[in-house]
């Protein structure tokens, strides 16, 4: 059973990630339709998944939630701070997006639902100025999705990612929150 409300959306809650939630994401992250599109090539055992749960989803450089749908899991998002220079999260008052669904929840709004209140809580409760992602330009779906909330594309990192046997650019995106106040 996944934990309290954090925040609420249309479609999808999201919930603090508690321990018990490891046996979801490990077998998603270990998902081809998942992990390939994310470029993160390496399985996860269960070891990992535990340091992963311990550094990273309960570390404090970041918020991640698991995504639920009537109360099943069905993803994770995260906004991820920058610890060093000019783009330090404190300094520069910016923040990485991320995201990711299990294969089966595709297509049915819950990532734009879960994006789009990570967005909200990081311009009116976290009183940033800047959220941003980065993904790979075969991922016309994560296009889309950061398109429909407003996001620029802001520039292109050629030939940044490796993925399925080729070189493949990687796409910026940012959102301003007097973009996001204007919507």
């Amino acid at each position: 059973m996944p934990g309290p409300v954090f925040l609420r959306g249309e479609v999808v809650t999201l919930r603090p990630i508690e321990r018990d939630d490891l046996e979801f994401i490990q077998r998603v992250m270990n998902d081809p339709a998942v992990w390939r599109p994310a470029l993160d090539i390496d399985p996860t055992n269960d070891a990992q998944i535990e340091e992963f749960y311990d550094n990273v989803l309960s570390g404090t450089d970041g918020v991640h939630c698991l995504v639920c749908a009537d109360e099943e899991p069905v993803g994770v998002v995260s906004l991820t701070e920058s610890q060093y220079g000019p783009d330090e999260t404190s300094r520069a008052r910016s923040i990485e997006l991320a995201y990711w669904l299990a294969p089966e929840h595709h297509g049915r709004g819950y990532g734009s639902d879960a994006a789009r209140q990570m967005v909200q809580y990081a311009f009116e409760d976290r009183n940033l100025r800047r959220v941003y992602a980065q993904i790979g330009s075969f991922n016309e779906a994560s296009a889309a999705l950061l398109e429909s909330l407003g996001f620029e594309h802001e520039g292109t990192l050629r030939q940044a990612a490796w993925y399925r046997g080729e070189y493949h650019d990687v796409l910026c995106y940012g959102l301003l929150r007097d973009e996001w106040q204007q919507q």
